[in-house]
């Protein structure tokens, strides 16, 4: 998001009460996730249903930006949802890396890079800027995002083994005994579309910060 579009009170406060709502689930999510580590109870299916939630929640963020009602930049916005939405499925479907480091890792980076983005957009929907907010929200995405991708690709390249001996998710070919093995399907996403998607990911967030923390843009 940049530049606030005008907006009513009315409108602004929806915009205000949804960015509030995100954070809550998330701090909750945050919570069990902490609480989960200081335990030594992790249990990947505990925090699944409500990070399926909080992420397909998001799908409103790009839609607010369709709609012209926020700035968001939907072509980012769909690629960071929908590539969450597929991993929590990815790893959900793969139980041999329920309990692997990368997978509370991950978790960690993604609750974490929206702690920090929707107390911002929660201010930003009265059009106050708060520059501490401003600051964290564009910068802490410099190690949390690089992270997630990383244990996303981790994750993925972990789980080729099980889903082409399981044949888990395998697609059935319409009017043939084919199935397509959802592991080459995993490959290509990890090796092929992953790279691609990060470095576009990853621009845009630099670009993001450099229109927004610029000595010139302050000014």
């Amino acid at each position: 998001m940049g530049k606030v579009p005008k907006r009513s009170p009315l409108l602004s406060l929806y915009i205000f009460l949804y960015n509030v709502v995100l954070f809550v689930i998330h701090l909750v999510i945050f919570i069990k996730l902490v609480n989960s580590q200081l335990t030594g109870n992790f249990v990947y299916a505990e925090h699944f249903l409500l990070f399926c939630i909080g992420t397909a929640a998001q799908l409103l963020d790009v839609v607010h930006g369709i709609l012209g009602i926020t700035s968001t930049g939907v072509v980012a916005g769909i690629i960071q949802v929908l590539g969450r939405l597929s991993m929590l499925y990815i790893v959900e479907g793969n139980p041999t890396i329920h309990n692997q480091i990368s997978t509370p890792i991950l978790l960690f980076a993604w609750v974490l890079i929206e702690l920090f983005r929707y107390p911002y957009y929660a201010f930003r929907a009265w059009n106050i800027e708060v520059y501490i907010l401003a600051w964290l929200r564009y910068s802490a995405w410099i190690p949390l995002y690089p992270l997630g991708l990383v244990m996303e690709w981790i994750s993925q390249v972990s789980s080729l083994k099980y889903y082409y001996e399981s044949e888990k998710y395998a697609l059935r070919i319409p009017n043939t005994d084919l199935r397509l093995n959802f592991a080459f399907v995993l490959g290509m996403l990890a090796f092929v579309a992953m790279p691609f998607l990060s470095r576009k990911l990853l621009g845009h967030m630099s670009k993001q910060r450099r229109n927004k923390l610029s000595p010139a843009k302050r000014d």
